[in-house]
């Protein structure tokens, strides 16, 4: 059972920066005129009310006569780039929250994470996950003595509701176990997390629930009264039940139970290998650093000098070092693993393939692939050997480019091997020698705050959905980093929010993520009083969950939970008081493709929990992310935000140009990792971890970089412990290069020739992203493609994808 699965508004604190941060010239009184979206520096007079809402510093004067519109376009991103706007804006905002606890009931507790009261301390968790579980066990006893045709009729809808109860302890504490800085808060997630899974686990193999469930899909008085998204999410609990061994004697279920739970547990644990990443030092001879970035940390006594091998610092020695020597030992040094790591892997992906065997599965990635576009892992190698056959031309070619760059440097006679420790190196040693390359950083033009309120631009011109920043109350989030925006469309009003944790800091995971808080779902035909039996004294059970209350949605029926939605990067904040931040390349692509899940949540609003939003295959999830990364290369799209953060002057199209140049030089060697990263994750879930004793994920890491990657392995290494999306996306990496081939074709079908354009828009809304799960993701594609070759979904639509190579 897939149980898991008006008034400008004003935000909490900072920014972050890439490689350079350059402070804003700016006298203290400078004004903001928000209704023109630039600064400026004429002075004008305190306003009295503000002063009276206890502003100490510099403050800006309201501007009563301006557009509503524009004054929350430019709020939107000030509040992201200049600190003494925002730190007047938080010292309001805290103001009237003071004002309104202090003449309400809630001011009896202090606001929790998410405005859940019950998560103002660590202790929360548990209360939480008791009242949620108390819930779930009375919707459990409904459903299974559910025996006349109205009471059956809600066990789809009493299912969903089930799922939602786990789900907004579960998708919390998911989130909260691993991003909230207070050790005792994550601690207290962590064990509500695993302690709703176990029971979530419980369920999957709960035949009586079961029985009922094919009770009702076989009941055609009641399937008849079904709605197409009922159907997709009776036959996905249906079909969850089976994949969990259902049919298996009760022994082997509790045996799937227990197999389900250590799978959980050495998760956690391979995740925490990532968090407290050993650091190693590498002690080289100071005559050997010629070339050595001069703003590394390095640690020299006398002709010694040692250099730490965290992630930052190994890339700039690799890029940067001319000694071949010294790469190759930080190399070595990087990327090496205990053996007590590797052991704690290969017991996580043995775990997985016993789980897979239990339940009559050849490997785990045949288990995981069966609900999935590709359906079996025959079709994923499919898909990649066309992929790469395509494809690996293209990647030879780079590598020859790294070759002669090589000869040249040692002055070889032949073309020479290039290793791994010499990819970086001279691919910085071409990009600098190239006339192409930019001369000209782009980072002044890629302020955060422009950058999201580009995002708010180009979402209102293709959906008519825009963003407003939101007020903050004390204890609502986790770090004092974090920004909270309201999604609002233009004919619905209010259809989500989203917080914002982008900036990099000690303890945090350093991938960028979307994180699921809570989904949307219909909650006005709940009939919670029905979940209560007859004669039991609701007082003596101790308290409940209970549903959200719902908002009333313009144009829909009924009323809905609205989506809550975190995503997390890892951008680099500046020193001090240095604002705003500025983003490089990269990281633009990183927020547009996270941005991109948000609104697939937002706009993926059904009536049910389980096909709400990314509710849906992983091989279908990635396409709306990795499309607007798209958007990104487009001078259209970037006319709509790219400003330089002082002068506020539009970015010139030759700069766009030669960054897109530098960008794309090489994506082709990139591509190739990437097909090297999704048959190793296939091969470590394959049959060849059923082998307890020849599995060897070392070995089978070297001989796959042997034959697929560009470059020889490597001795003494074991990159396989810092791929962390073996954990997650176990069995499923392919899906980010299925997801880029789908979206280069749409982009290239739909959006190419305008990328601004409604219409265009409006389809992809239509025809993909307002189903979230609730419907066949090839007849997704196919009808936005308008191509009945890929509505099929077969071995040859797969095939079909697979010859996509040019669209990546």
């Amino acid at each position: 059972m897939r149980l898991m699965q008006s008034t400008t508004y004003l935000l909490q604190r900072r920014t972050f920066r890439l490689f350079t941060t350059i402070k804003p010239k700016r006298s203290k009184n400078t004004t903001y005129n928000l209704s023109r979206r630039e600064n400026s520096g004429s002075s004008e007079s305190i306003n009295t009310k503000a002063k009276q809402l206890g502003t100490s510093q510099v403050v800006f004067p309201f501007i009563s006569d301006i557009d509503k519109v524009s004054q929350t376009d430019e709020t939107l991103r000030l509040i992201f780039d200049d600190e003494d706007f925002w730190n007047y804006f938080t010292s309001r905002s805290r103001t009237l929250a003071a004002l309104e606890y202090s003449t309400s009931l809630s001011a009896r507790k202090f606001t929790g994470l998410f405005r859940n009261p019950e998560l103002a301390t660590p202790q929360g968790f548990h209360l939480e996950a008791e009242k949620a579980l108390r819930r779930v066990k009375l919707l459990v006893n409904r459903i299974t003595n559910a025996n006349t045709e109205k009471e059956l009729r809600k066990v789809v809808k009493n299912m969903d509701r089930l799922s939602d109860t786990l789900c907004s302890v579960i998708d919390t504490a998911e989130f909260i176990r691993s991003s909230h800085p207070d050790p005792k808060f994550a601690q207290a997630a962590n064990w509500a997390y695993g302690y709703l899974c176990s029971y979530m686990n419980s369920l999957n193999t709960n035949t009586e629930l079961y029985q009922v469930l094919k009770r009702v899909l076989s009941t055609p008085s009641i399937t008849s009264q079904f709605s197409s998204e009922e159907f997709q999410v009776a036959n996905t609990f249906f079909h969850d039940f089976e994949k969990s061994g259902i049919h298996l004697p009760s022994s082997d279920r509790e045996q799937f139970v227990h197999l389900s739970d250590k799978i959980i547990t050495l998760g956690r644990q391979f995740t925490q290998i990532l968090l407290q990443k050993r650091i190693n030092r590498i002690n080289v001879d100071v005559s050997l650093l010629e070339g050595l970035h001069p703003g590394l940390n390095k640690d020299t006594k006398g002709n010694i000098t040692s250099l730490s091998t965290k992630a930052w610092e190994a890339q700039m020695i690799l890029k940067s070092v001319k000694d071949e020597g010294v790469r190759k030992k930080m190399y070595i040094a990087a990327n090496s693993a205990t053996k007590e790591q590797i052991i704690l892997l290969e017991d996580l992906l043995k775990t997985r393939a016993e789980l897979a065997k239990l339940v009559g599965m050849e490997s785990y990635s045949h288990a995981f692939l069966i609900d999935k576009m590709v359906k079996n892992p025959e079709h994923v190698q499919t898909f990649l050997r066309t992929l790469s056959d395509h494809h690996r031309p293209k990647a030879l070619a780079d590598l020859r480019l790294l070759q002669e760059a090589k000869q040249l440097y040692t002055e070889s006679e032949t073309l020479p091997t290039v290793y791994a420790w010499d990819r970086y190196f001279y691919a910085e040693r071409i990009k600098f020698s190239s006339l192409t390359q930019p001369v000209t950083s782009i980072s002044p033009y890629f302020s955060v705050g422009s950058v999201i309120q580009g995002l708010s631009r180009l979402f209102s011109r293709l959906y008519g959905i825009s963003f407003e920043p939101a007020e903050i109350m004390p204890g609502e989030v986790w770090h004092d980093d974090v920004r909270k925006l309201e999604v609002i469309d233009e004919q619905e009003g209010k259809v989500g929010t989203i917080y914002c944790d982008l900036f990099s800091r000690n303890g945090k995971l350093q991938n960028a993520a979307h994180y699921t808080v809570r989904c949307s779902r219909r909650v006005d035909d709940d009939d919670g009083v029905g979940d209560i039996p007859s004669g039991v004294d609701i007082t003596e059970m101790g308290e409940l969950s209970n549903s959200d209350h719902g908002v009333k949605v313009n144009g829909r029926a009924g009323r809905y939970q609205l989506p809550v939605i975190v995503l997390t990067c890892d951008f680099m904040k500046p020193k001090g008081r240095q604002y705003p931040s500025l983003l490089n390349w990269v990281e633009v692509e990183t927020l547009f493709h996270e941005m991109g899940h948000a609104m697939h949540s937002m706009i993926g609003r059904t009536n049910f929990h389980n096909v709400s939003g990314t509710r849906c295959p992983t091989d279908f999830v990635e396409l709306p992310s990795i499309l607007m990364e798209h958007f990104v290369y487009s001078p259209k799209v970037l006319s709509l935000f790219a400003r330089h953060y002082e002068t506020r002057e539009t970015v010139p199209l030759d700069l766009i140009k030669s960054h897109v140049k530098a960008r794309l030089q090489f994506s082709a060697m990139e591509t190739q990792s990437q097909i090297f990263m999704a048959l190793l994750d296939q091969l470590y879930h394959s049959k060849l971890a059923t082998d307890s004793k020849s599995f060897d994920t070392t070995a089978i890491l070297y001989n796959l970089q042997d034959t697929v990657e560009l470059f020889p392995s490597v001795p003494g290494t074991a990159w396989q412990v810092q791929f962390g999306h073996l954990f997650g996306y176990g069995a499923g990496y392919y899906s980010y290069l299925f997801g880029r081939a789908l979206a280069g074709k749409i982009w290239k079908e739909i959006f190419e020739k305008d990328p601004l354009n409604r219409e265009a828009g409006q389809l992809f809304r239509e025809e993909v992203l307002k189903w979230g799960g609730s419907r066949d993701p090839w007849l997704c594609i196919g009808k936005a493609l308008n191509d009945d070759k890929i509505i099929v979904g077969d071995s040859k639509s797969v095939s079909i994808v697979g010859e996509w190579v040019d669209f990546l």
